[in-house]
Parts: C-alpha cells; structure tokens; sequence
C-alpha cells in the first residue's frame, strides 16, 4: 500500500512541490500540513487512483485553482471554476487601497462598485474588512456564469448586502436613475481585462487554454474596455449630483504611459496616481474627480 512519502517520491521529480502537496491534501481531506507532518500514513488504491487523476490534469497545464475548485484571496477563500479568472496576490493591492479610501470617509454614505467581478473576490474582501455600515456595496459582471459564482461567495461569507448586478460596465447605472441618485461619494473598483493581442498570446498555457479570454484580453491595446469605462464615468458625473468619484484600477506595466494619456483625454478635471505592486511593477492607477 502507498503512503504519502512514496506519492511524494515518485512526483516530486515531475511537479512543484506546493501543487504536489495541495492536491495530495486535498483528496485525503487534510490539510497540508498534515501531508508534510505525517509521511507515513497510508494512501489506500482508490484514493492512489484519484490522487493519479488529479495530477494529470495538473500535467496538462490545468490551473491548481480549477483542480482544487479554490482560491485564497485577501486571506479569505473563494469558490472559481472555469467562468472566472483566478484571483490573483497583487490584485489585493485594490483592495488595500479602497479599504484606505473609506476610512478616509470617515462614515460618509458611501456606494462602492466592482466593476468585473468575476468571482466576486475583490468586493467581498472589501465589505468583509469594512467595518462601516454606510456603504452600498455593488458587484457588476457582463457574465452571468460569473454572478452566480459571486453570489455563491457572498452567501458562503454571509455578505448578501452585496448586489450583484449584470451589466455591460456601467450602462446598467446610466440606464437606471432610480439607482443613481443612491450615489453621492462612490468608489469605483475595477480589474477589467487589460492584457493586449500580442501580451494575451504569449501567456503561460494555464492561463489561455483554462480561464475565460473575455475576463483577460482587451483590444486597442489592453485599453479597450478601460476607456469605455472612463466615458461612462465622465457620463455619470456630469449627468448626475454625485460629488465625488475615486476609480482604482488594475493594469498592465506597459500601459501606464498610454492610460495617462487616455485619463486626461477623456476627463481633463481628473486628478491620477499611478503605484506599483510588491514586485516593482505598475499595478494601480488612481483616478480621482470632485
């Protein structure tokens, strides 16, 4: 019979020794610290069989996140399947900075939008790190797939305040006056797809053969979708009493020259920030409007 060390052994040479140890763990229904504790424990043949499987979809380049079925984001754990993009570390560097934001509020009636939600990851981090009451959460998706899968989180975390919304960006807001005049201060949270033709073709087969391209590649550049959001919040602020608009936005490193470009273009009145993540690249870019 196999134990956990002869699994280890004979795999080690072939795959990572994280992944290794997460899908081990995960088909005995243990942590992977005990994986790592107990090398002696026996692996009976079903489960040698299964723990097989999931190694050679892991082989075959298949994200560790979809195997698993998911993903750790801002110490908090989301549900993804194949209808999301996976929840990436520095994408927390939004969430860092909308936390900040509102605790500069100070208790102002508050509406914060995440703009492609995805798996509803960047939201939910953010209303269940705020403490303030005063806060309309919104998280708005093109797919539909995506939203049940955000509303799935948010009921596993017990965070239903959350509205989750299909639209096309903003169009939903632009179309329904009723919801606007909710806004007074709002907080634009957004991590669109913004990987150019050339960038989202050279990307690792984990990520182009297994996560959905509509949540990755934009045209004109990785800017496309970006500059449609821009125009709908110029939009909304001349069309509307809001009196003031924070947008942060992820982005690729490449873009920050050309996104600088396009932000005072098509709001002139807007003051922009860009930052860089721990890795040293432009991550964040910063939008302002009062």
């Amino acid at each position: 019979m196999a134990t956990i060390q002869t699994i280890l052994d004979k795999y080690r040479p072939k795959i990572d020794n994280l992944d290794l140890e997460l899908l081990i763990a995960h088909e005995i229904k243990k942590s992977r610290e005990f994986v790592l504790a107990h090398p002696e424990e026996k692996i009976g043949r079903k489960r040698e069989i299964e723990i097989n499987k999931l190694l050679a979809r892991r082989f075959k380049n298949e994200p560790i996140a979809h195997i698993l079925g998911h993903k750790e984001f801002y110490g908090i754990d989301f549900k993804v399947t194949k209808d999301t993009l996976i929840p990436r570390p520095e994408t927390e560097l939004l969430v860092e900075r909308t936390l900040q934001e509102i605790l500069v509020a100070k208790n102002t009636p508050l509406s914060v939008i995440d703009i492609g939600t995805g798996s509803g990851n960047i939201i939910i981090s953010i209303a269940k790190n705020s403490k303030d009451k005063k806060i309309n959460y919104f998280g708005i998706d093109i797919s539909g797939k995506a939203l049940i899968i955000a509303k799935y989180n948010a009921k596993k975390h017990s965070l239903t305040k959350i509205k989750f919304i299909k639209s096309n960006l903003f169009e939903h807001f632009l179309k329904n006056n009723a919801t606007i005049k909710q806004f007074n201060n709002l907080i634009i949270v957004a991590n669109l797809p913004y990987l150019s033709k050339k960038i989202y073709s050279a990307t690792a087969p984990n990520v182009k053969n297994f996560e959905p391209k509509s949540a990755l590649y934009s045209p004109k550049a990785g800017l496309d979708h970006y500059e449609k959001l821009l125009k709908q919040i110029g939009n909304l602020k001349n069309d509307s009493h809001i009196l003031h608009v924070s947008c942060f936005m992820e982005i690729g490193p490449e873009q920050k020259k050309s996104l600088n470009i396009l932000v005072k273009k098509i709001l002139p009145a807007a003051s922009i920030q860009f930052e860089k993540d721990l890795a040293g690249k432009w991550r964040i870019c910063t939008i302002k409007l009062v």
